[in-house]
């Protein structure tokens, strides 16, 4: 009889701790993304990104041109909002590849782009806060409705969605095919200068061009 009871408090528990999961998740942004086995690998300087190197999922500042600062990794980092991040692991014995899932009760990431920010780094680990040992990135995201942030508060399974690297048609930084996203190397210090300097007649030409128009 003891033994019994025993076994039905332990279900009831089981059952009540289930509910509550249940509840929480029907109230939160729940996302799960992958690149799994069969799937589109993450590769570096031609070879499968090494385990431990970061992928982060989150979306940026609306407003924020993604594509114009893609190799500013100070301003990327300053516009990005992070949901969850996981690391490069094996799938299946296949390297290259990663699987995570998160949930948040954050109502700012509601209807927001999903996006995939890649890392590798110079020690096979997470990016440091200044981002010194980081070798390359890439950014990716998709145009399919599963690449936005759900509303948290909608009913299950409205509330979640999941994301994979097959998924991804569009970057901002590195490249895709039918096989890989390649992330591309951090630009040289000499390659923002040249950037920020090729600007510099585009806008002056702008500025000329839209003074003309107002004297005519």
């Amino acid at each position: 009889m003891t033994i019994m009871n025993m076994q039905k408090k332990t279900l009831y528990a089981a059952a009540v701790l289930m509910m509550i999961q249940l509840a929480a998740q029907a109230q939160s942004i729940n996302v799960s993304y992958a690149a799994g086995g069969g799937q589109r690998d993450v590769f570096y300087n031609g070879s499968a990104v090494p385990n431990g190197n970061q992928v982060r999922v989150g979306f940026f500042t609306s407003g924020f041109d993604v594509a114009a600062n893609s190799a500013n990794l100070n301003a990327l980092n300053g516009a990005w909002h992070p949901f969850d991040a996981t690391s490069i692991t094996p799938v299946f014995g296949q390297p290259g590849h990663f699987s995570g899932s998160a949930s948040s009760f954050d109502p700012a990431f509601e209807f927001q782009k999903i996006c995939l920010w890649i890392f590798k780094t110079q020690n096979n680990a997470d990016p440091t806060a200044n981002f010194d040992n980081v070798l390359g990135y890439g950014i990716f995201s998709s145009s399919t409705n599963n690449w936005i942030f759900p509303q948290g508060s909608a009913v299950p399974p409205n509330n979640t969605t999941t994301i994979a690297s097959d998924d991804v048609n569009q970057t901002y930084f590195g490249l895709v095919n039918g096989s890989h996203l390649s992330l591309a190397p951090v630009p040289e210090p000499a390659t923002y200068a040249f950037l920020a300097l090729a600007a510099v007649p585009v806008v002056a030409a702008r500025r000329v061009f839209k003074k003309r128009t107002t004297l005519k």
